[in-house]
């Protein structure tokens, strides 16, 4: 029997209209966004609009404002999804390591997604639980190399230039973000340096991790149908 046959069979078996079968798929989700509704409500520093509403409409500023950051966590938050979904797809198709591999890059990009979008190494962990920004770095690093580790035979093993090119744009910012090192060559105060190449070199390396996921999974769910 065929890949194509067996997901039609398995969507045709799961495909239950019955309440037991969809109570699950309601109960969760309210659950999840009514849990955030009360945590947010329950703090006292930002008012209801602060923390609801849309934030150029709040405080009154261009909506295009951040618009290269912005963009970039939604590349984080689409490439999370190409891999957490295919994932799903191929976990009773693949290798286990395949399997990993996407299971792992789909959190590993939440976290960083998490991260750029609430500024954890910048704002949260420094000053709201003290943990200096030179270690949440180095944390993050030693994250990526045990994933890189980890994974090696099923990186190198198609597409890996496109990997290449987003690890050295994500290292190329990590660069222009080092105070010590700007400030050696006398670039610390240089904004070209400190946005557009730092920043922009973030988002390269976002959009070209997506491209890379996107077309690993691709690659893979192709193999799958086929077979």
């Amino acid at each position: 029997m065929t890949i194509n046959h067996k997901f039609h069979e398995k969507y045709v078996s799961s495909n239950d209209s019955s309440f037991s079968s969809i109570f699950p798929w309601i109960l969760v989700p309210i659950i999840v966004s009514l849990s955030i509704i009360l945590l947010t409500t329950a703090q006292s520093t930002l008012t209801y609009r602060e923390i609801f509403n849309d934030p150029a409409d709040t405080i009154h500023y261009n909506s295009f404002m951040g618009l290269v950051s912005m963009l970039g966590l939604f590349g984080w938050a689409a490439a999370s999804g190409v891999a957490l979904l295919t994932y799903t797809a191929i976990r009773s198709h693949e290798t286990a390591l395949v399997r990993r591999f996407f299971l792992a890059a789909g959190l590993l990009t939440l976290l960083l997604l998490a991260d750029d979008a609430f500024m954890l190494h910048e704002e949260v962990l420094p000053h709201g639980l003290g943990i200096r920004e030179r270690y949440v770095k180095v944390g993050y690093l030693a994250i990526a190399a045990a994933f890189g580790l980890g994974f090696f035979k099923v990186l190198i093993r198609k597409n890996f230039s496109l990997l290449a090119l987003a690890a050295s744009f994500f290292a190329a910012s990590l660069l222009f973000d080092n105070p010590e090192a700007l400030q050696a060559v006398g670039l610390w105060e240089n904004d070209f340096v400190l946005y557009v190449a730092e920043d922009g070199s973030k988002f390269t390396g976002i959009i070209l991790w997506l491209t890379y996921l996107v077309k690993s999974a691709v690659e893979n769910l192709n193999r799958l149908m086929r077979g």
